[in-house]
């Protein structure tokens, strides 16, 4: 409801309160002393006094209290037109302390230090004017009773309070103002009491009071300056009671009057009433008549001005007025009677947008369908259109939005004849306009990707011609990089993968801030592959090969430009893979070496790929030490099966292996020997490794590194005991061994061999054990030497002259061990081998019978020797002559093998064996019971017994002494004429003696 306007405003008066300053009088007797100067007065002394008004401040005083005081001055004043002015005061004052207190109550703004001051205020003004009144009054009663009330209120500043309090609201107000109209009957004072009265009605909320007023007042005072005012309140008032028709009366008489402050109100809510009595027509031609007015007005660039809100609420309710006609028909047919209008755009627009508000979409976008139909070239039909779209869109008809936006686009776009028209106007709506185009691709290319086989081609035909419109309209915007990216997409899916390879190629290299250009550029690669893929069977092999060429520029440009890209290693594998495929194997090892070297790593996958790729073309290339480096590193990586594991090991080791041939064709034989054997220590499991370490082994030999090829053929022949090389190591360790001193391994290679060609070369098996025996000795390991010649003597019979030497061999080793049976053992046998030769013997094996047989009469010389004659002489001297006799036919033995080393040795040892039986028999042990001369009787007999023998000894010995002569004096020979010159000292212990020849000339 609008409300009133007071002849002094509510901010005006709370100023006025809070900043005048009144005056305050005293009434003093000339002489009278200050502050008693009215005690005991009376009015005849008052009459005597002269009045000096002073003016002083005063205290507070209440608005009850001053309308008290207005009441005691109507009081005095007995006319009612004396009265009117204090009663208008007093209206007034109610009036504005009920507005004041209600706003208080209102707004909470109050306090007691506010009131406090308004009251203070208040008194202010009411002395003020007692004091102006009385100065200006020229009767004497009515000045001096205004004085009196001035007086009073100067007293109650004192304390005393002699007033009735009274009610100061809108009752109070309405009171007094209708008291006025009782005492006055001036037309100014009447329509002013009548504006004010229906205003108090209206704030105290009696709006009858207040609506009977206005009508008094529009009545009597039909030319008062609160007519139109009056009038549009009576509107306002009857339009709030539906009483649309008065009301429309009303407004029409405001408007009847000449331009005021009402009459664009007025305008406004005369339509309002039109509208509400459904008189649309007429309502239309109101608001057409407001918006005209208004439309252009200087204020609406101000939108919170009271225009440019007036104007927008008009064509609203013009629309709303629209919409209870034929909507955008009525629209059109209006503007079409009554010609168009600036504003028209908007009539249309707003009608779309009640209908809206209505959620009547579709009538929403036929209005604004309706705009562009009658002007379809205008600069607004693209914004129109937009609108159109948007309310198919919230009203829910998808249907509907997408034939929408085709419509855009045809009317709008790059080949229309609106865009050749208006280019002006682009600007405006190129967004719009690609982002239908963009809305049409995606939709197309959602349908299209739910077909497959031979339609998917005809089904990603229209999401084509959209990618590519929108691609084709310009400015190219930020998204350019991405729909592009969506084309190439719609390409490939499509089948067609050359327009995709470019597009792709196209978003990746020439969109360089494109946050996805790394996956076109990856999908660039995936496009090449499906051409391939895709190509006739009949295709040229020049063909094929320039398209994998070009598949291969792609992808390392790819991953030159996005080294760190996660599908970089991918792409790389790719890349070497058609290298291998076109033969380029250099080129295929380069692009592994980006793949391998890339940080971070790749997948362990394609890390083994990348290794395994290296490795294969650096030995293809005849690389190898690169390739044995790659091959390390690619079993070093996890994940390897148990072949492809086994398949690496062994080209690892053949790199190896033709690193060592390598450096042989250099003639670096040390270095080859080394690397030969590096296949071993690197791959312990290469099939390679047995030659490799053979071939070490023969170079080592040549080159002297005895110990070094013993350790390697060692290892060898455990390794491959069961291969046919493991047969000829045998010979090589023993050349080794030899060499290092090492005889006893020696010796049992030369075994091993023997045993090895027992049966295939007995002659290379005896010469092998012999001379493994001989090593045997050469290492002076009995044991070993025993068993070697022992084998030899049994295996091999022939030649005897070696048998002979092994048994000879075996009986001194075991003399030598002490082993005196197999000593005696091994003489037997040799002595039989000796026996066996017969006329075939060799001196050599003559000699060894002859020394095997001397050596086996050595123990029975020893035995005779022991054998003590002692008592009873005939029982000991029994046992001592049958020791005798077996070695004198042991001894005749050797002698009979004419052996002459052994032969003077035998004949010596039987001449001492007779000898020494005649000394032991005249020596013997003496009977214990003999006398003297039966002691000597038997002294005789015993030397009877002994001559013989001692003649025999004789005998033989001068016979080994005449061998002398034959140039036989060894030992033996010596021996025996030693023992003769004991037994015949006559004859053979002679010495000659010899003088000293001097040779002098005296």
């Amino acid at each position: 409801m609008m409300r009133f306007t007071s002849c002094v405003s509510r901010a005006g008066f709370a100023a006025l309160l809070l900043g005048s300053t009144v005056a305050g009088c005293t009434f003093a007797p000339a002489q009278a002393p200050v502050g008693s100067q009215h005690d005991g007065l009376t009015l005849g002394d008052l009459e005597r006094l002269a009045v000096d008004i002073t003016p002083q401040s005063l205290a507070q005083a209440s608005p009850e209290a001053a309308m008290d005081h207005y009441r005691h001055a109507i009081a005095l004043l007995p006319e009612p037109e004396q009265r009117a002015r204090p009663l208008r005061r007093m209206a007034d004052l109610a009036m504005n302390t009920a507005e004041y207190r209600a706003i208080e109550d209102t707004d909470g703004a109050g306090s007691d230090t506010t009131l406090a001051e308004h009251e203070r205020d208040i008194d202010r003004m009411l002395y003020e004017s007692f004091i102006r009144e009385a100065k200006n009054s020229s009767d004497r009663e009515q000045r001096f009773a205004l004085l009196g009330l001035a007086g009073s209120l100067h007293a109650e500043r004192h304390g005393i309070d002699d007033a009735a309090g009274l009610e100061t609201d809108f009752r109070t107000a309405v009171m007094l103002y209708r008291a006025l109209l009782d005492s006055t009957r001036d037309p100014r004072q009447r329509a002013d009491a009548w504006y004010q009265l229906a205003k108090a009605y209206d704030f105290g909320g009696d709006l009858d009071g207040s609506l009977a007023a206005l009508g008094a007042l529009v009545r009597e005072h039909a030319d008062s300056e609160f007519y139109a005012e009056a009038q549009f309140r009576r509107g306002e008032l009857l339009f709030a009671r539906n009483a649309y028709d008065e009301a429309a009366a009303a407004y029409a008489a405001v408007l009847a009057r000449p331009e005021n402050d009402f009459t664009l109100q007025a305008l406004y809510k005369l339509g309002w009433s039109y509208y509400k009595l459904a008189n649309y027509s007429q309502a239309l031609a109101q608001f057409f008549q407001l918006a005209d007015r208004l439309h252009g007005h200087a204020s609406l660039t101000d939108t919170a001005s009271m225009q440019a809100k007036l104007l927008g609420d008009t064509h609203r309710v013009i629309s709303l007025a629209f919409t209870n006609l034929d909507g955008a028909v009525s629209v059109r047919d209006w503007f079409a009677e009554h010609g168009t209008r600036a504003y028209e755009a908007d009539i249309y627009r707003r009608l779309g947008e009640l209908y809206l508000h209505q959620q009547r979409y579709r009538d929403a976008a036929d209005s604004y369908d309706m705009f562009v139909s009658q002007y379809p070239d205008d600069p607004r039909a693209p914004t129109f259109s937009s609108l159109q779209i948007d309310a198919f869109r919230q009203g829910g008809f998808p249907t509907l939005v997408l034939p929408a936006k085709e419509q855009f686009v045809q009317r709008y776009g790059i080949h229309s004849r609106f865009w050749a028209a208006q280019p002006a106007a682009r600007e405006s709506y190129i967004e719009v306009l690609k982002g239908h185009i963009l809305d049409l691709a995606q939709h197309y290319h959602a349908q299209a990707q739910q077909h497959s086989g031979p339609s998917a081609a005809a089904a990603y035909a229209e999401p084509l011609r959209w990618y590519r419109e929108y691609l084709d309209t310009p400015p190219p915007g930020d998204d350019q990089p991405i729909i592009n990216h969506r084309y190439a997409e719609a390409l490939y899916a499509a089948g067609e993968h050359a327009g995709a390879v470019t597009e792709f190629e196209r978003t990746a290299y020439q969109y360089s801030d494109y946050a996805d250009a790394d996956a076109a550029g990856y999908f660039a690669l995936v496009a090449y592959q499906a051409r391939l893929a895709a190509l006739p069977t009949d295709t040229p092999p020049d063909a094929i090969a320039q398209l994998r060429r070009e598949k291969i520029a792609s992808g390392l440009r790819f991953a030159a430009t996005w080294p760190t890209h996660a599908q970089a290693t991918t792409v790389l594998v790719s890349v070497s893979e058609d290298q291998l495929a076109l033969g380029d194997v250099a080129g295929a090892v380069a692009t592994a070496g980006l793949l391998v070297n890339r940080t971070p790593a790749p997948a362990a996958e394609q890390l083994r790929y990348g290794w395994a790729t290296i490795a294969n073309g650096e030995f293809d290339l005849g690389r190898y030490p690169v390739a044995e480096y790659a091959y390390s590193t690619l079993l070093a990586q996890p994940g390897l099966g148990a072949q492809e594991r086994t398949t690496y090991q062994e080209r690892l080791a053949a790199s190896i292996y033709r690193q060592a041939e390598a450096l042989l064709a250099a003639d670096n034989k040390a270095e080859a020997a080394a690397m030969f054997l590096r296949v071993g220590t690197t791959v312990a499991s290469a099939s390679i490794r047995k030659q490799a370490e053979y071939d070490a082994a023969a170079l080592l030999l040549e080159l002297a590194d005895y110990s070094s090829a013993a350790r390697v053929l060692e290892d060898f022949r455990r390794r491959y005991a069961e291969d046919a090389l493991a047969a000829t190591v045998p010979d090589k360790l023993a050349l080794a061994y030899e060499n290092m001193g090492d005889f006893l391994a020696a010796a049992r290679e030369l075994e091993l061999i023997a045993d090895s060609y027992t049966e295939s070369d007995p002659e290379l098996a005896s010469q092998a054990l012999w001379q493994a025996a001989e090593m045997a000795d050469r290492a002076e390991q009995p044991m070993a030497s025993i068993s070697l010649y022992r084998k030899y003597a049994w295996a091999y019979p022939e030649p005897i002259a070696l048998r002979a030497e092994a048994q000879y061999r075996l009986a001194g080793l075991y003399q030598q061990l002490g082993d005196q049976d197999r000593h005696t053992f091994w003489l037997d046998r040799l002595v039989l081998t000796a026996g066996d030769a017969a006329e075939a013997a060799t001196p050599r094996i003559a000699w060894l019978g002859a020394w095997a047989a001397f050596a086996l009469a050595e123990p029975q010389f020893a035995s005779f020797s022991e054998i003590r004659l002692t008592q009873p002489l005939r029982r000991s001297l029994e046992r001592k002559t049958a020791a005798m006799r077996t070695a004198l036919r042991r001894y005749e033995a050797v002698a009979a093998l004419q052996v002459a080393e052994f032969a003077t040795a035998a004949n010596y040892r039987i001449g001492d064996m007779y000898r020494q039986l005649a000394q032991d028999i005249l020596h013997s042990e003496r009977p214990r019971n003999l006398d003297e001369l039966e002691l000597e009787l038997y002294e005789l007999m015993l030397e009877e017994q002994a001559l013989p023998y001692e003649d025999m000894a004789i005998d033989v010995l001068i016979a080994n002494t005449d061998l002398a002569p034959e140039g036989i004096y060894d030992d033996w020979v010596r021996q025996s004429f030693a023992a003769l010159g004991e037994l015949l000292p006559g004859r053979f212990a002679k010495f000659e003696q010899v003088e000293t020849y001097v040779d002098i000339i005296y």
